[in-house]
């Protein structure tokens, strides 16, 4: 059977494939050392100059080799960012092109040994329907990204808004003439898509996005509870100086962002974390500039994002967890109830809900219009995200669509 087109979603979290043969969609198995051989992981682990590992492998192997070496994770979150130049991997500078072009190469790969040469054939690449709110930022993401896709040997390739192709996945089964409002809420963007369902195709009403999704919710936990156990309010000194400082605050900024800890490597940054030992002005602060040296030193965010991450699922059916995260001299352990965590998140879903009625109000809609309601992405398993983005729509029916392959489908399913 001939592949007619191929979909990609680049996801911030995961990455998916579809393709389209005879009018029929499928999913590709491309890792088969995880679980869900239809998703990697968008990861990539360089532990020497020689060696690069993708996906579910990438993990095994970082912690296998005592999570030395350089551990790439939220790539895509990268693109739209203009203070990330790039960051030398032993001994060679790659940029945010390189990195992802890395990752992209061999997922071509992947894809070719699925279903053989790739070349002539239409790909269909998702892209967020916004890096950022700000234009530059945004045409500097779009202008990365294709240079991403060129550096990996993808020819044909045509950007399409993820929203749109999630509109697109989710067809099946709706009536027609329903006014429908897909939220596709993952790990970097949170997209929306209102159309309504004709008889011969969909007619789009409005699309709408921002890049606030489920590593946000992470990051607020982190400013939250974390940020003073690895050193925010330090004060120091500098020699021959009166001035008592705190950290600079872009670089505060920094810790709650697993995928810029980076930038944390670089060397004048580096220096300068390993200066604060001498120039500590409180003695009890140690600790924690201890906590920060053996985070960035030990390549330990992955590891503590992933201790987030579990609490953020467990609370989703709890009503309480502990928060754990311990690796020598690091000993972080205390409670979390579930109305905690809501309230420390809550500015996070409201402004992911306001999106959601601003992707209604641009299609010149009123909430009580939308008939159904689709929730696709892994963040829309968040239980206060998806009460409070109904509670908007309250004439709406909810309907799941598969949470991680949808948009790849969709994006393989258009003509």
């Amino acid at each position: 059977m001939a592949i007619d087109c191929i979909g990609i979603d680049f996801g911030t979290t995961n990455t998916c494939v579809a393709v389209r043969e005879n009018d029929q969609i499928r999913v590709l198995k491309i890792d088969p050392t995880s679980s869900q051989t239809n998703l990697i992981r968008t990861l990539i682990y360089m532990p020497s100059k020689k060696e690069c590992f993708f996906g579910k492998n990438a993990i095994d192997q970082y912690f296998d080799r005592g999570m030395e070496g350089r551990f790439f994770q939220s790539i895509k979150k990268l693109l739209p960012n203009p203070e990330f130049t790039g960051t030398s991997v032993f001994g060679v500078r790659m940029n945010v092109e390189a990195i992802i072009g890395r990752f992209l190469t061999e997922l071509k790969n992947r894809i070719e040994k699925e279903i053989g040469p790739i070349e002539g054939i239409p790909i269909h690449m998702g892209r967020p329907a916004k890096y950022s709110l700000d234009t530059e930022r945004e045409e500097l993401a779009v202008i990365r990204f294709k240079k991403a896709i060129e550096l990996a040997g993808m020819t044909n390739v045509s950007l399409i808004d993820e929203p749109t192709a999630a509109a697109e996945a989710s067809t099946t089964g709706v009536k027609e003439d329903a006014m429908v409002l897909v939220c596709d809420l993952g790990g970097g963007t949170s997209d929306f898509t209102l159309f309504r369902n004709e008889r011969f195709a969909i007619q789009a009403h409005s699309v709408y996005g921002i890049p606030v999704a489920g590593d946000s919710l992470d990051s607020d936990f982190f400013k939250e509870k974390l940020l003073t156990h690895f050193g925010s309010n330090i004060r120091y000194q500098r020699p021959f100086s009166s001035n008592v400082l705190t950290l600079p605050s872009a670089f505060v900024k920094i810790l709650p962002k697993w995928h810029h800890h980076a930038l944390l490597k670089e060397r004048s940054t580096w220096e300068f974390i390993l200066s604060l030992r001498n120039e500590m002005v409180d003695e009890k602060q140690k600790k924690y500039l201890e906590n920060l040296i053996t985070l960035v030193e030990e390549n330990l965010g992955y590891m503590l994002h992933q201790e987030v991450e579990r609490l953020k699922i467990s609370l989703s059916s709890k009503d309480q967890n502990d928060f754990k995260f311990k690796s020598y001299p690091i000993e972080i352990e205390f409670n979390v109830e579930s109305g905690n965590y809501r309230q420390i998140i809550s500015e996070t879903v409201e402004e992911i809900s306001q999106a959601a009625l601003h992707t209604v109000s641009l299609g010149n809609c009123e909430p009580n219009q939308v008939n159904i309601l689709q929730f696709t992405g892994g963040t829309a398993k968040v239980p206060a995200i998806r009460k409070r983005i109904e509670s908007l729509f309250p004439s709406a029916t909810v309907v799941d669509v598969e949470a991680f392959t949808a948009v790849a489908e969709g994006l393989a399913k258009i003509r």
